[in-house]
């Protein structure tokens, strides 16, 4: 398997860490819970990070929690369409820098769509602390698991895996592939 340092992704693939961050923000503006401090993109770990007030509420945690799968995912899908829309829908022959930049971009934030496994255990702690248990706990704990998952796929690069499926989804869907 061919290896390359997280924080050099990190470099390449900026403009999804701070989709990510973003992302994040965006749920606990929309929650109310306030936010303290962002750092959209910085060189170390994490890349990036959005420090906000806690709540006791499952919903609002669980939408800051996977902010960036929702939005992360959404956004690549889209842009990369707009991308091969072109290509492979208008049947254009010939491509510029645009087509190529909109493709790094889409690819950049839909692998960055997973939320970090910090996200995931906060939200597990809002969930135990509520003192909710049985079905909606182990429902926390299973999705958390399969998030965590995803991030040790990473290794073997599932995000990128990840990407070029979103990717690849509207014009599957549409019948070009």
């Amino acid at each position: 398997m061919f290896f390359i340092p997280g924080f050099l992704i990190s470099i390449i693939t900026f403009p999804g860490v701070i989709v990510h961050e973003i992302a994040h923000r965006f749920f606990a503006d929309l929650a109310k819970i306030p936010v303290f401090k962002v750092c959209y993109f910085q060189l170390g770990n994490p890349a990036g990070y959005v420090i906000h007030g806690h709540t006791d509420d499952l919903k609002k945690s669980f939408l800051i929690s996977i902010g960036p799968l929702i939005v992360n995912t959404l956004l690549c899908a889209l842009i990369c369409f707009t991308a091969v829309f072109p290509i492979m829908i208008l049947d254009i022959q010939h491509t510029t820098l645009v087509y190529f930049i909109l493709i790094w971009v889409g690819l950049s934030i839909g692998m960055h769509a997973f939320p970090s496994n910090q996200d995931m255990r906060n939200f597990v702690a809002t969930v135990a602390n509520s003192h909710q248990s049985g079905p909606i706990l182990w429902a926390a704990k299973f999705f958390s698991g399969l998030l965590r998952l995803a991030n040790i796929l990473r290794f073997f690069w599932f995000d990128v895996i990840y990407a070029l499926g979103v990717a690849a989804f509207l014009p599957w869907v549409m019948g070009y592939f």
